[in-house]
């Protein structure tokens, strides 16, 4: 026995010697390489240790798909989501003690919207154009979807829920920086934008003003004040971001969540008023009086850019495929298909020549799997939306005000989303379903009671 633990022990060491002299070589030849793997091999080691750690890490990660290798199939966050879901079917499947009896279940409407969204994303494939696509958007969607199950085991207890929170808070400033230091390429659509470390403008405003609410909350909860210093100074840097996005989408989705912030803040309504008079007064000051002319004309001017079109040819789509659609991922395909007779188009090569996604969320959904698939995305939306709402009234009943305020950001924060996919298809964004998942772990957190959930 003594001989056979001494075996093992000489085996784990030429495995970690081998990994350094690897490393090593990696950063001799590439010093980049070199600290990419070494992050990569403390991310796989903290992600199969404790699942919430990897979530945590995940949070971050989500936002930095340019930096990482984009949404292709061998990008860093897909294999980082990978790896998280491994880690948290290794703990469900041997029972840890961290996790034995820990993992709520999710509200059975929920569930229901949940699943018939992927089977019938999954059905599709059998009448879209391009059952490749479909196949593809399919996997999208359960990828997204498998955060529910991660997140109700990774978030046990309330520090766990504000982690998650404060990790998306931080990936959203550090994307944004990113996009201030990188900013996009002469000649490039998104000139003169602020597109982050998601690579696009309207995107990277809708994470940002879901992230806004999420600070705000960590500022008005947190015990230490360096935590409410730099709470408040991300909420500052991310309004700020969405301004030099330049996107109207992203000012509406910002409009939206004070108004709601006014009308769900609760006790904290007063302070609700006092925020949206403050941001909107800072927001027409710097469009009027600071952004340079080219920003205030872009953010002012009427043109669509296109999108009134794409949304001409997307309902006519609609109307041709009510109840089942084109296919998952496929309007870009099949919506060429339906350009004659909507009247005259100014921007034909959108559709035509260069094919663009629906730009509305809701549309693309419908688009693309008729009503019953939008039904159930909308599903999956306002019952999350009920979850969140719910376990703010049951923490306001418990007497935890920080339990509660977290919730009510949630709901903010999902409002935000939702609005901002008015002008984007964003039903495959990890950030949107992280957040779907986190009001369901309010929820459950909600249902323990305040005993349970205190930290330590």
């Amino acid at each position: 026995m003594l001989a056979r633990a001494r075996a093992d022990l000489a085996g784990e060491r030429a495995l970690l010697l081998g990994l350094a002299v690897a490393l090593g070589l990696a950063a001799g030849i590439r010093p980049s390489l070199g600290l990419g793997a070494a992050l990569g091999i403390a991310f796989c080691l903290a992600t199969l240790t404790d699942v919430t750690v990897g979530l945590v890490l995940f949070t971050v990660l989500s936002f930095l798909d340019v930096v990482n290798g984009g949404g292709g199939v061998a990008s860093v966050t897909k294999a980082a989501g990978a790896l998280l879901f491994g880690s948290w079917y290794i703990q469900r499947l041997v029972g840890t003690a961290r996790t034995t009896g820990s993992a709520a279940r999710l509200d059975p409407q929920l569930t229901i919207a949940i699943v018939s969204l992927a089977l019938w994303s999954a059905l599709s494939v059998t009448w879209a154009e391009s059952s490749s696509r479909a196949m593809t958007s399919t996997v999208s969607f359960v990828l997204d979807m498998l955060l529910f199950p991660v997140v109700l085991v990774a978030v046990r207890r309330r520090d766990h829920l504000l982690a998650i929170m404060g990790a998306f808070v931080v990936g959203a400033v550090i994307s944004t920086a990113y996009g201030f230091i990188h900013p996009a390429a002469l000649g490039s659509r998104n000139y003169g934008r602020l597109t982050g470390g998601l690579g696009d403008a309207n995107e990277q405003a809708a994470v940002l003003v879901a992230a806004i609410p999420l600070a705000v909350g960590i500022a008005a909860t947190a015990t230490r004040q360096w935590v409410r210093n730099a709470a408040w100074a991300s909420a500052v840097f991310c309004a700020a971001g969405v301004l030099h996005t330049l996107s109207r989408g992203g000012l509406v989705a910002l409009g939206a969540v004070l108004l709601a912030a006014v009308v769900f803040g609760g006790r904290w309504r007063p302070k609700a008023i006092v925020l949206l008079a403050v941001v909107a007064l800072g927001t027409v000051t710097y469009y009027g009086a600071i952004a340079p002319l080219a920003a205030r004309e872009r953010v002012t001017m009427t043109s669509t850019s296109g999108r009134s079109d794409i949304w001409r040819v997307a309902w006519r789509t609609i109307k041709a495929h009510p109840v089942g659609g084109v296919g998952a991922g496929n309007f870009q395909i099949a919506a060429v298909h339906h350009v004659q007779g909507v009247g005259a188009l100014t921007s034909a090569y959108l559709i035509v020549d260069v094919p663009h996604v629906a730009h509305n969320v809701y549309l693309e959904l419908l688009a693309d799997l008729g009503i019953p698939g939008a039904l159930a995305f909308i599903g999956v939306a306002v019952f999350s939306l009920l979850a969140a709402g719910r376990a703010a009234r049951a923490f306001e009943r418990q007497g935890d005000a920080q339990l509660e305020i977290a919730s009510r950001c949630l709901v903010l924060s999902l409002v935000a989303f939702l609005v901002a996919d008015l002008f984007l298809s964003g039903e495959f964004s990890k950030q949107l379903w992280l957040i779907f998942a986190l009001c369901s772990a309010a929820l459950a957190l909600s249902r323990k009671g305040t005993s349970m959930v205190s930290s330590g």
